[in-house]
């Protein structure tokens, strides 16, 4: 059987993350068990691993030198409109396939991003994407603040055959500070072949109260996922697309005591 497997990363830089320890599936606690040699491949431990489930793409890393660093300015009242003040920082893609599948995901600094997998030929594939921004809070004292995610997207799922449990696509935003603590997090769409047609398309806008805290980092990401699988002579396609990104954060007035 052929087996194709694709990345953004490679490997040998991934290889130098592990090494250096900067690995943050292994720091989760979820992927502990997981050898160096199968961490070699990060999509396979990201997708097969702990991306499954509910808590796909909430393994995101960026280098402390990208992340965008913020104090003054927001502390005293100005918002930051992302991307339109600052391009998104975190546009991160994984897929996979095996058999005759085929697996794409694209993401883009400015807002837009897509997944696709099709197992109409049989076989099976995996495909995620993960855009955003990273920010460092490099102030003195916390201050909180309103994070508005704005997002419209466009999805289709053909040839799917229910399957109990099964989610062969979802797009959520999160909120989760360096830490790993989940600030906040909803679900903007999710397959459910007995209630939504094979096509339909969505815009939402949730909000998230935040505190920003000295010296920790805040991501602000909205991560999107497909899976299907198929017999040897057809199978399901799911796509994902997502048409636009703005995050918008505006500080909250803080309150004066007498």
């Amino acid at each position: 059987m052929e087996r194709r497997v694709e990345s953004e990363a490679t490997v040998i830089g991934y290889v130098a993350q592990v090494l250096a320890g900067g690995m943050e599936l292994m720091a989760t606690g979820r992927c502990v068990g997981v050898a160096l040699a199968a961490a070699v491949w990060p999509l396979a431990v990201g997708l097969h691993g702990c991306s499954g489930g509910a808590d796909f793409g909430e393994n995101v890393s960026l280098p402390q030198g990208q992340r965008h660093v913020v104090s003054g300015d927001l502390v005293q009242g100005h918002s930051l409109n992302l991307p339109g003040d600052r391009p998104f920082n975190v546009t991160d893609t994984q897929r996979h396939s095996e058999g005759r599948a085929t697996a794409s995901s694209t993401a883009t600094a400015t807002g837009s991003a897509s997944c696709m997998a099709d197992a109409s030929k049989g076989g099976s594939a995996v495909a995620e994407f993960q855009i955003g921004h990273v920010l460092a809070y490099d102030g003195t004292s916390p201050f909180p603040a309103t994070v508005t995610f704005n997002v419209a997207y466009y999805c289709t799922l053909k040839g799917y055959t229910p399957q109990y449990g099964d989610r062969p696509l979802g797009l959520k935003a999160y909120v989760m500070d360096s830490d790993r603590r989940m600030l906040g997090k909803i679900v903007l769409a999710e397959s459910d072949p007995d209630r939504v047609p094979d096509r339909w398309s969505g815009s939402q806008s949730p909000s998230f109260d935040v505190t920003f805290e000295p010296g920790l980092a805040y991501h602000l990401v909205v991560a999107g996922r497909v899976e299907v699988s198929g017999d040897d002579t057809m199978g399901a396609v799911a796509t994902l697309n997502m048409r636009s990104l703005t995050i918008q954060i505006v500080p909250q007035r803080l309150e004066t005591r007498d």
